[in-house]
């Protein structure tokens, strides 16, 4: 049975046909089927990072925000995050349910210093995003350091905003499930209409943004702030330490 979410190949086919570059039910080649490719791509990127009029600031779609647990093995400090992390979007939190407060993030520079300093193993207090590499075919990677480094077993999870791979493959889906396909096929019309008439005409672009916006409220109304967390709410306030060594903002020092 048919899906009425739109595929890659689907988005690419309206573009060229838009353009003039096919009739329907053939394909664009050559220099007609980068140019059309890179304009899918800019339309992808200015539906996957909009602003919201209602406040004027960058929206976070929900369907970017990706769940992850892991488990932190003894005297293990680094840990590698998922190829498509972006950036954290709540708390690192112990799964235990003992009463252990929320990783506190520091700088890399910070729990290097500190492990020069104290070595320490028990339970992790701190962490920092670093990045790992960078490579052409699969941009920045990350890792996670941890301090102290675990003197057991703990399994800790989080919420991190994901950077969607490009597709590539004719059957690969567009992101965000079919109530987006319409708001991203506009939006990639938009750029196409940009492109070949300068700006003459902007119904494409009037188009994307309208459907954007009610997606946006649409959006916003289904996350569940209950299972997110404190993502959507006031961080509250924690000890600075829990152990013999604290980490200040502005200064690293261990007890003696």
């Amino acid at each position: 049975m048919a899906r009425l979410t739109l595929d890659y190949n689907d988005v690419w086919q309206k573009i060229a046909e838009f353009l003039g570059f096919v009739y329907s039910g053939t394909a664009p080649t050559g220099q007609n089927l980068i140019d059309v490719e890179a304009i899918v791509a800019r339309g992808l990127r200015q539906f996957l990072y909009p602003i919201d009029m209602r406040t004027g600031e960058r929206y976070e779609w929900s369907f970017l925000q990706q769940y992850w647990t892991f488990t932190a093995r003894a005297n293990e400090w680094k840990y590698a995050l998922p190829l498509d992390f972006s950036d954290l979007l709540s708390d690192i939190i112990f799964d235990t349910g003992d009463g252990i407060s929320p990783l506190i993030k520091r700088s890399a520079q910070q729990i290097k210093e500190i492990r020069v300093d104290s070595d320490s193993s028990g339970w992790p207090e701190y962490f920092a995003i670093v990045p790992s590499r960078y490579g052409l075919d699969t941009g920045s990677s990350y890792e996670l350091w941890i301090y102290p480094k675990p003197s057991q077993s703990y399994t800790l999870s989080t919420f991190y905003r994901i950077d969607p791979l490009a597709p590539s493959a004719d059957a690969d889906l567009m992101v965000g499930g079919v109530s987006a396909t319409e708001a991203i096929l506009e939006s990639c019309l938009a750029v196409a209409e940009s492109q070949t008439d300068d700006m003459v005409t902007n119904h494409h672009t009037t188009k994307a943004q309208e459907l954007i916006q009610i997606l946006i409220r649409f959006d916003s109304g289904k996350i569940d702030t209950g299972l997110i967390g404190n993502l959507y709410q006031p961080r509250p306030r924690w000890p600075g330490g829990r152990g013999m060594t604290e980490i200040s903002d502005a200064n690293i020092y261990t007890d003696r």
